[in-house]
């Protein structure tokens, strides 16, 4: 009786064990998949800021705020964000 239940608890563990890599896998899949996507939305919103402020200044408008800001922003976050990417791979 008492090697059936050790042997039930050690299948139980191994089978809990095989759940946690799994769990991790798929967390660690999602915060690159996540990471990935942000990096993506931030360098879009970064070129088309600067895009429109080339685009307003060259017809003579407001170009430094907010379209110039917005970009430094977006840029300083890409960055940010890369850095931290590369720092955890690493």
């Amino acid at each position: 009786m008492d090697d059936e239940r050790e042997d039930e608890a050690a299948e139980l563990r191994r089978y809990e064990a095989e759940r946690e890599v799994r769990r991790r896998r798929a967390n660690a899949v999602s915060g690159r998949v996540a990471t990935v996507a942000s990096a993506a939305f931030l360098a879009f919103l970064t070129y088309d800021s600067v895009r429109t402020a080339v685009q307003a200044r060259s017809r003579g408008d407001d170009w430094v705020y907010p379209p110039a800001v917005i970009a430094a922003i977006c840029a300083v976050a890409l960055v940010t964000l890369l850095t931290w990417a590369v720092r955890r791979v690493k």
